[in-house]
């Protein structure tokens, strides 16, 4: 398998996740009402869409060999490509909760000063929470793997683990009933969310030792693939709708065996998957972007009135026309936001130059 191929379908899982993500976002009792499959469909992607980029998030550590970089340039490097990125978005929505409460007046002073709590907590504002998250999750693991044995490794992360699990599960049962207590909350889960972010990457990194590297599709793997997918979407059946955002885990075997076995199954079809897929593996280059711009509320309700004016014209499937509408119209916004910051404001994703081209 040659560099260019090994990354080609890393960039084809993140773009699939990156358009899940898309699609499990895309809620509320309009989108729900278009068919009665939307709602499990979405509840079901956020069983594994996280855990898929922490997954990949530790595979790629193990094809750089992050191991033999110094602790001090990983850093650095992490804090270029995602704090970077963290501040600047975060900078962005602040502006649009500064219009809406000097502007528009629509809002409180006290909207605000939580917004501005949930970016300097890192507990992020909307989506971007999952960046801090990576950021933190991928430096411990970097220091653990730096200072620890193969064996003391895999305890520790274990451990740690079960632990936060644990501590995450006790403080689930209190009543926050004060703006204080919530904000602690959320701080406890910003501290949280990393550790058991840890896991994930672990699994990642122990795994792609074992990928085999071949230029033509390997049966066995696909099989194991389709069979992976089948047991998380079975546990997903069986625990139900999570969230990580929230740590929100319900039982945390069925949790962690559906998560990665989910995220796993994908990546290896996606590995075998020999075709070029050009609008995914974009999607998948550039899924921070995406990530950070694809929830915008004015998009999603011009996108949804249009396709109500479609939906009078339809007579059959007329829901899921509608729901595709939808989803096509945010996408195509997010691929132009993309396009826009590599092209002229690449300083946003940490970047000095345009990187980002489709061909």
């Amino acid at each position: 398998m040659t560099t260019n191929k090994r990354l080609q379908y890393f960039d084809l899982a993140k773009g699939i996740g990156i358009l899940l993500v898309i699609i499990g976002h895309l809620q509320g009792n309009d989108i729900f009402s278009l068919s009665p499959y939307i709602l499990p469909f979405c509840t079901w992607i956020f069983s594994f869409h996280m855990p898929l980029f922490f997954l990949i998030s530790g595979m790629l550590m193990k094809y750089r060999n992050d191991q033999e970089i110094s602790l001090s340039n990983l850093i650095k490097k992490r804090f270029i490509s995602i704090m970077i990125p963290y501040f600047c978005f975060s900078m962005i929505y602040l502006s649009v909760v500064f219009y809406a409460l000097l502007i528009q007046k629509s809002i409180m002073p006290e909207t605000l000063y939580v917004n501005l709590w949930y970016v300097f907590s890192t507990y992020g504002m909307s989506v971007l929470w999952f960046l801090p998250t990576l950021f933190f999750a991928e430096i411990i693991f970097l220091f653990l793997l730096k200072k620890l044995n193969r064996k003391v490794l895999a305890i520790t992360i274990v451990t740690i683990t079960a632990t936060i699990s644990v501590v995450n599960y006790l403080i689930s049962q209190l009543t926050f009933s004060s703006p204080i207590m919530e904000r602690i909350h959320e701080l406890s889960i910003a501290v949280m969310r990393p550790f058991l972010a840890l896991i994930f990457i672990y699994i990642g990194y122990l795994v792609f030792s074992y990928f085999k590297e071949s230029e033509k599709v390997i049966g066995k793997e696909i099989i194991i693939g389709i069979v992976l997918l089948i047991i998380g979407i079975v546990f997903f059946r069986v625990n139900g709708g999570v969230d990580f955002r929230s740590l929100v885990q319900k039982n945390l075997f069925f949790y962690y065996l559906c998560s990665v076995s989910t995220s796993l199954g994908l990546i290896l079809i996606c590995k075998n998957c020999h075709v070029t897929l050009k609008l995914l593996t974009f999607c998948g280059k550039n899924s921070l972007i995406i990530m950070a711009v694809h929830n915008n509320s004015t998009i999603l309700f011009y996108a949804m009135k249009f396709s109500m004016f479609v939906n009078q014209y339809l007579t059959h499937a007329r829901g899921y026309i509608c729901y595709f509408i939808i989803f096509a119209i945010l996408l195509l916004y997010s691929i132009l936001i993309t396009l826009l910051i590599n092209h002229f404001f690449p300083f946003i994703i940490g970047k000095k130059k345009k990187t980002a081209k489709v061909s």
